[in-house]
């Protein structure tokens, strides 16, 4: 019974995503009625049913895939170095990822090789930050973690910041400018659902790893009192984690604050532990993902950029968070 009560929470997040996901597809442009686009889903719907599916589903499977892998990701980052600041760029992986689209771009790529680039840039990042961590021989070795984020991220900035400059005024730049500020409709169905395989790849180890990673937060020498091998367990939380940062970043552009945002507001729901606090961040950042997705078309003819909103909208919401948990502790 216990155990029931502890998923119910983080079921019933889920299912207020999913009612989100229904309400964005039945409102606004191409609207469908819920009980028509369930029959476009199985094939068996009316054509502006299966229009308004292939047109938006894309953008909404993008960003729900999005909103739950930075946030995952950042509730993970939060369990394991026990600092409520972590964010999913925490290893420079963002800053990695935006460099390696930016490249891509210069050289005039597709979206295909734009999206992989980015991909293997996040990537690229948060295995140096590691490399480095690794080298230093630390005794604490979530700090050195950090401070080698810094460095990676720092790097990163800094090829991005010649790109921007060797990038030409008129063609190339504004394109690199477009993907840094984050966007969920570039993506096709087949790119969404690619990025969605990273995405629950990580998750699926994030989740497996559960107490585990509530040990691990006290100590390297208290999980080795219990027989957890603490290096190759923080090892296996930072690739999951950096894999879903990259998958969100490849896909989407960078898109801030969800990943900071969304486990504080999970935090007040469902607590500290590592098996409820991960899952329900996901749900709230899907949902909070498709919300500011919605704003982005709402006020016009031109979309705002989602990575504009998503700060916008995330700081003031963190500041409230910040002071409500200030007040229950």
């Amino acid at each position: 019974m216990s155990r029931l009560k502890a998923v119910l929470p983080g079921c019933g997040l889920a299912l207020l995503a999913i009612v989100g996901a229904l309400v964005v597809l039945s409102t606004g442009p191409l609207a469908v009625a819920p009980a028509g686009l369930l029959s476009a889903l199985f094939g068996h719907g009316a054509p502006d049913a299966e229009l308004a599916l292939a047109l938006r589903g894309p953008r909404l499977l993008t960003a729900l895939t999005c909103g739950a892998a930075l946030a995952g990701a950042g509730a993970g980052f939060q369990i394991l170095f026990r600092n409520p600041l972590a964010a999913p760029d925490l290893l420079g992986v963002s800053s990695g990822a935006g460099l390696g689209a930016a490249l891509a771009l210069l050289a005039g790529a597709g979206a295909a090789i734009v999206q992989g680039a980015a991909f293997a840039g996040g990537l690229a990042a948060g295995a140096l930050a590691l490399a480095c961590a690794a080298l230093t021989r630390s005794g604490d070795g979530r700090l050195a973690l950090i401070l080698c984020g810094v460095v990676a991220a720092a790097l990163a900035s800094a090829g991005l910041g010649l790109v921007v400059i060797v990038a030409e005024p008129y063609s190339q730049l504004p394109a690199i400018t477009y993907w840094l500020l984050g966007s969920f409709t570039r993506a096709t169905m087949v790119e969404a659902l690619i990025a969605l395989a990273p995405v629950c790849l990580g998750a699926a180890a994030l989740l497996w790893l559960g107490f585990r990673l509530d040990v691990l937060s006290l100590g390297d020498e208290q999980a080795r009192s219990l027989g957890l091998p603490a290096r190759r367990l923080r090892l296996m939380a930072l690739a999951a984690a950096a894999l879903m940062t990259s998958a969100a970043v490849a896909v989407a552009g960078v898109v801030g604050w969800i990943g900071l945002l969304a486990p504080h507001a999970a935090r007040l729901i469902v607590g500290e532990r590592a098996g409820q606090l991960i899952p329900a961040s996901m749900a709230i950042g899907a949902l909070f993902a498709i919300v500011i997705d919605r704003l982005a078309t709402a006020f016009g003819p031109a979309e705002i950029p989602v990575g504009l909103l998503s700060a916008a909208i995330g700081a003031p919401a963190f500041l409230l968070l910040f002071v409500l948990t200030s007040r229950r502790s």
